[in-house]
């Protein structure tokens, strides 16, 4: 299929397409990842919909109001073991609700992992200003991304498809990216920073290649 018809038109798909390719970095293939998204919101529904016949081992979907979803208070939240049980068979996790509300953070995501005994979980926060705490980023084997995020690298992905003259049409180098966000958040970048920054990565490896991924990939890890 040709470069052209892979290039989705819509921010939904786009959003999805990047997702995918980081849901192949982390976990190898689709067939045995579980996905969930909750939310009341109409752009998440229709992003989740991209994910329904692409051979995912299980897919759900609720499109409930927060307070269906969440019946207890949030500090109960955390407490309780049906509600983390439900959520630790879910690899991936889309949230996005309209209450400016933190529904995750970082002591619920650390009680999922010790019940998935660290087996790696990604969160799409779709929420505005947000449904998720970034400081989740920081957990070991948690991958947190918001829209703007997604956005970002599939863009990447057609301007690196379309300058490059290889067949190598890879989405991104997941690991670098998540290496640049734990590098950015625990140095507390703003985003005219991150920006600036990762246009320089982007030129540096254009120009060196493989070579200097792995010793940008390392330098980065040290922090």
């Amino acid at each position: 299929m040709s470069l052209k018809n892979n290039i989705f038109s819509s921010k939904p798909k786009q959003i999805a397409q990047a997702a995918i390719q980081i849901l192949i970095k982390v976990y190898g293939d689709l067939n045995s990842v579980n996905f969930l998204v909750i939310s009341d919101m109409k752009l998440p529904i229709d992003i989740a919909q991209n994910f329904e016949n692409i051979g995912l081992n299980k897919y759900q979907v609720f499109q409930e109001s927060l307070d269906k979803i969440f019946e207890k208070k949030k500090e109960e939240v955390n407490k309780d073991e049906n509600f983390i049980n439900k959520f630790k068979t879910f690899d991936l996790i889309m949230i996005g609700y309209k209450k400016h509300s933190k529904i995750i953070d970082k002591t619920l995501v650390k009680k999922i992992l010790n019940e998935r005994k660290q087996k790696p979980i990604l969160f799409i926060d779709c929420g505005i200003p947000g449904n998720i705490k970034t400081d989740i980023g920081q957990i070991p084997n948690c991958f947190l991304f918001d829209l703007n995020d997604l956005e970002q690298l599939y863009s990447s992905w057609i301007q690196n498809s379309i300058t490059n003259q290889d067949d190598n049409h890879e989405l991104f180098d997941i690991e670098l990216k998540i290496s640049l966000d734990s590098f950015f958040r625990k140095l507390k970048f703003n985003l005219e920073q991150k920006m600036i920054f990762e246009k320089k990565v982007n030129l540096l490896v254009k120009e060196k290649g493989k070579e200097i991924k792995f010793i940008l990939k390392k330098f980065l890890k040290a922090f």
